[in-house]
């Protein structure tokens, strides 16, 4: 059976999320006693990357991946694939007013970049990659089967 593999040695942004969601109701819980050193926060605003969520499927003719790039314009990012390595990878800017203030933001912006190791099946020659309302969709085709070939043994 093939399977992709992703380069990450850090868990996915989602898995952090409880973690940093966990701190804030211990804290609220003990009325800030622990304080926010206490426990590492995965979150803060200088040290959250970028990390793209993907979604992988397949059938019998093809590999699917949706990658989530929401704000991010279709000239601003990058799909490659050098030999089986395929890499997503662009920047999210930010949309600068020169006049007002801001109270809250959440959103972030900056580089991002994910790498994943396709299958031995799959063309990485053929890879089709289109973006549409913040959705980056990736076709990678399966290469045909290779089909035993019977040799006919010949006297010499």
């Amino acid at each position: 059976m093939a399977t992709f593999m992703t380069n990450s040695l850090f868990p996915s942004v989602a898995g952090m999320r409880g973690v940093s969601q966990l701190h804030d109701d211990i804290d609220r819980l003990f009325g800030g006693f622990l304080g926010r050193d206490f426990f590492p926060d995965f979150f803060t605003k200088n040290d959250m990357t970028l990390m793209p969520q993907i979604d992988v499927k397949s059938d019998d003719k093809a590999y699917t991946m949706s990658v989530e790039l929401p704000g991010v314009a279709p000239e601003d990012v990058k799909v490659e694939v050098n030999g089986n390595m395929l890499t997503v990878s662009g920047e999210k800017k930010e949309e600068v007013k020169e006049n007002g203030k801001t109270h809250v933001q959440e959103r972030r912006y900056g580089s991002f970049m994910r790498s994943m190791t396709l299958p031995e099946d799959a063309d990485a020659e053929n890879v089709k990659a289109v973006t549409k309302n913040g959705v980056l969709s990736l076709e990678i085709p399966r290469k045909a089967e290779s089909k035993a070939k019977s040799i006919e043994v010949q006297k010499g």
